[in-house]
C-alpha cells in the first residue's frame, strides 16, 4: 500500500508551510468531509485555501472509499484540522458522510495509524475529531469505530511512494493528467491514456520526455522539468533561441520579409539556419549578432522595417508559445480552426480572447499564469461552455459534484444535496427540503463568488450570471 502524492492527485502549491519536530507528535485524530464520498482531494484543498484562507489543505492525510490514500500536508507539517492540536495530532480525513466509511477505508486508516507510530518512534493516542472539540465530526459510525480501537482484520505496510508506483511529479506543478498530454504532445509512442493516474507507463513517459528536454529523467515532474518542457516547446529545441519577445515562427517570417536568401522554413522550429537568420538580420538592424531576439532586437527591427514590421507574439509566451497557444484554442473547439502558425494576429489574439471567455478569466488576449491555471483545469474538468444554459449537461456535472445521480434531471433530491453541499461547505444554515428559493440561491451565489471571485449580484435570482459562475466553476473544480 502506498500514498497518493501531491503531485499525483494534482494539489496546489502551499501558500506556506510550518515544520513540526517528531518530538511534538502526541495523537492521530480521525475526520470526515461531511461531503459526497465523490469529492475529489483538490475540490477539498480549493475550499480550504480560498473559502477558509488556509494556507493548504487542513488534513495529514485524506481516505477515499477505496481506500486509497491521498498526501495532504504529510508527516512533518503542522495541519489546519483541529483547534489546540494541529502540531500534537496526525489528522486523517475520511472522504465522505457519516455512515460511508468501508472496510477499505477504516483498513487504510488503521494502516496509517500503524506507519504513523513507526514514523515517530512511538505509539500515538487514537482519537476523534468530536473528542476533541464541539463538533459532530467524524460522525457516528466512525466515532464508534475509533472508540472501540480501530478493528480490523489487518493492517498494510505503507510504502514511501505514491499510489500509482513511484514518481509522478512533485508540488502541484502540473496535474497528472497535464503530465500526461505533454509526454503525448512530443510525439510519444505509444500515446499515453490521459486518465490521471500515475502508474509504471506515466512515469516512463515522463522520463522519456525529461530526456528529451535536457534534464535529469526521475520521473518527477518538478519545477525544473516544467521550466525545460515550457522552454522546448516555445523554441523547437533545448538551449535554441529565444522566444519571450516573439515567437521562433514570427522571428523566422521577420527575417525572410527583409530579404534573407534562401528564406527559412516557417516552421517554428529554431534550428542553425534560424539561428544564421536571425544573426543576419541582427547585423543588419545594428545590434549585436548573438541570436537572441530579445528587446534591443525587437526594437531594432521595427525601426529597419519602418512600420512594415510583422505581427509579433501580443501579449505573453514567456507561459505558453503562439504556435501552442493556437493548437490550445483549437482544441476546445473554436471556429474557424485557428492556422497553427505561430504568428499572433488579429485572428489569434481574438481566439485567444474566446479561450479565456470559456475558461473563466479576463478576456484580455494575454496568455499568463492565470490563463494557463484556468485552461489546464478546464481541459482536466468537464469542459462545460460557460454559457448560461442551465441544461442538462450542467445539471449532470452538477450532480456529480454535489453527490447524486447525474441524470441531468434538477428534481427534489437534487435540490436537497445543493442544499446539503452549501451547508457542508459555506456553512449556509439551509433548510434541506427541495425548496431553492431565494435564500438557498442567495447561499448559491455568495458561495460561487468566494470560490471564484465572480461579482455576482446577491438577489436570490438564479439567472443566467449566476449559472455562468456555476459553470466556471465547475470547469476549475472549485465547486
Amino acid at each position: 500500500m502506498n500514498i497518493i502524492s501531491r503531485g499525483s492527485w494534482g494539489a496546489r502549491a502551499p501558500k506556506s508551510v510550518v515544520k513540526v519536530p517528531a518530538s511534538e507528535r502526541r495523537g492521530f485524530v480521525v475526520h470526515y468531509s461531511a461531503g459526497p464520498s465523490s469529492q475529489t482531494v483538490r475540490q477539498i484543498q480549493n475550499y480550504h485555501m480560498d473559502s477558509n484562507g488556509w494556507s493548504d489543505i487542513g488534513y495529514n492525510f485524506l481516505v477515499d472509499t477505496a481506500g486509497r490514500i491521498y498526501e495532504g500536508r504529510g508527516w512533518n507539517n503542522e495541519g489546519a484540522h483541529t483547534s489546540g492540536y494541529n502540531r500534537s495530532h496526525i489528522a486523517v480525513c475520511f472522504i465522505g458522510r457519516d455512515g460511508d466509511a468501508t472496510k477499505a477505508a477504516k483498513v487504510s486508516i488503521r494502516s496509517l495509524y500503524e506507519k504513523a507510530n513507526t514514523v515517530f518512534g512511538r505509539t500515538l493516542s487514537k482519537t476523534y475529531h468530536s473528542a476533541l472539540g464541539s463538533t459532530s465530526c467524524p460522525g457516528n459510525d466512525l466515532r464508534s469505530w475509533v472508540s472501540s480501537g480501530m478493528p480490523v482484520d489487518g493492517w498494510s505496510d505503507i510504502g514511501d511512494g505514491d499510489g500509482g508506483g513511484g514518481g509522478g511529479g512533485t508540488g502541484g506543478v502540473r496535474s497528472v493528467a497535464s503530465q500526461q498530454k505533454a509526454v503525448n504532445s512530443l510525439g510519444y509512442t505509444p500515446p499515453l491514456d490521459v486518465d490521471g493516474i500515475t502508474g509504471p507507463k506515466t512515469v516512463a513517459g515522463v522520463k522519456w520526455l525529461q530526456a528529451k528536454v535536457g534534464v535529469t529523467a526521475d520521473g518527477i515532474w518538478g519545477p525544473d522539468t516544467e521550466a525545460a518542457y515550457r522552454a522546448y516547446t516555445s523554441t523547437g529545441g533545448p538551449g535554441k533561441g529565444m522566444s519571450s519577445v516573439r515567437s521562433i515562427a514570427s522571428q523566422q517570417k521577420a527575417v525572410n520579409d527583409l530579404g534573407h536568401t534562401p528564406k527559412l522554413d516557417v516552421d517554428g522550429v529554431f534550428g542553425p539556419r534560424t539561428e544564421a537568420g536571425v544573426k543576419w538580420l541582427q547585423t543588419r538592424a545594428g545590434v549585436p549578432a548573438d541570436g537572441l531576439w530579445g528587446p534591443a532586437t525587437e526594437a531594432a527591427y521595427r525601426d529597419l522595417a519602418k512600420g512594415g514590421a510583422t505581427w509579433s507574439d501580443g501579449g505573453l509566451t514567456t507561459v505558453r508559445s503562439v504556435l501552442r497557444q493556437q493548437k490550445a484554442v483549437n482544441s476546445l473547439g473554436y471556429t474557424p480552426k485557428l492556422t497553427e502558425d505561430g504568428l499572433f494576429g488579429p485572428q489569434t489574439e481574438t481566439g485567444v480572447k474566446w479561450l479565456q471567455t470559456r475558461v473563466g478569466v479576463t478576456a484580455d488576449g494575454l496568455w499568463g499564469p492565470d490563463t494557463e491555471t484556468a485552461f489546464t483545469r478546464f481541459s482536466d474538468g468537464p469542459n462545460l461552455t460557460v454559457d448560461g444554459d442551465f441544461g442538462p449537461r450542467t445539471i449532470a456535472v452538477t450532480q456529480r459534484a454535489i453527490g447524486v445521480t447525474a441524470d441531468g434531471v434538477w428534481g427534489a433530491e437534487s435540490k436537497r444535496a445543493l442544499q446539503r453541499h452549501l451547508n457542508t461547505w459555506s456553512n449556509a444554515g439551509l433548510t434541506v427540503d427541495g425548496d431553492t428559493g431565494p435564500n438557498t440561491v442567495k447561499a448559491l451565489q455568495r458561495h460561487l463568488m468566494l470560490m471564484t471571485s465572480t461579482k455576482l449580484t446577491i438577489d436570490g435570482a438564479w439567472g443566467a450570471t449566476t449559472t455562468r459562475a456555476l459553470q466556471t466553476a465547475l470547469n476549475q473544480g472549485r465547486f
